[in-house]
């Protein structure tokens, strides 16, 4: 509706309440004026007056936006430094106390010698040039270089190392000679332990090669033979 129109519906209606009573005179007025606020704001939207209060509520819901952002942004830091700081005193209290695992083992050491048996020559295989036999010694409990107990052969798989002996034949000296310091008697009655004789091969890639296998099941057979 426009400013015109306005001015002419409130004459139309002053002109009909000047004939009508009071009550209805204060009435018109009011509607006048309401129509008239509403005709001004609908016919000129583009006035100063209407371009400043946009202009103000646009910057007062920019800022509301840019504090809620900023609110944001670090009630989100702080639950991430929360819940870091909890991971990481968790993690420190299981590291030193849910891990405590009580000490049931001990270490264990070893001082091998391996004593090349250079009397399984070419007289006892063909491929005493290329392969070698040895007698594990651990040093400290093992006295002779002689073989004289219970003969054991240890054969290292693929790519393999006679030196992989070492373990098992540490393990059961010492285990051995715990026992008979306990039980002396045992050497009397037949228990006299195990020389464990571990092979050279090279650490050649079985695996990969199978003619090796066969030359090496050879060398096998000679030493036990």
């Amino acid at each position: 509706m426009s400013a015109i129109q306005a001015r002419s519906s409130g004459e139309y209606l002053a002109s009909s309440n000047a004939s009508s009573g009071s009550s209805s005179s204060v009435y018109s007025n009011r509607l006048v004026a309401r129509l008239a606020a509403v005709s001004a704001r609908q016919g000129s939207p583009n006035t100063e007056h209407d371009a400043s209060a946009l202009s103000e509520l646009s910057k007062v819901r920019g800022m509301r936006a840019a504090v809620l952002r900023f609110v944001g942004a670090h009630i989100s830091l702080l639950c991430l430094l929360l819940v870091t700081a909890a991971v990481g005193l968790l993690t420190t209290h299981s590291y030193f106390n849910g891990q405590a695992d009580v000490a049931n083992c001990a270490m264990s050491y070893s001082r091998p010698r391996y004593i090349e048996q250079t009397e399984f020559g070419r007289s006892w295989t063909r491929y005493s040039a290329k392969y070698k036999l040895y007698l594990y010694r651990e040093g400290g409990f093992d006295v002779h270089n002689e073989a004289f107990r219970i003969p054991v052969l240890f054969v290292p798989g693929n790519a393999g190392s006679h030196k992989q002996v070492r373990s098992i034949a540490s393990a059961t000296a010492s285990a051995f000679v715990e026992l008979v310091g306990k039980r002396p008697e045992l050497m009397d009655q037949g228990m006299i332990g195990y020389d464990f004789f571990t092979l050279g091969l090279n650490e050649e890639l079985t695996a990969l090669h199978g003619y090796s296998i066969l030359e090496q099941a050879d060398f096998v057979n000679d030493a036990i033979r």
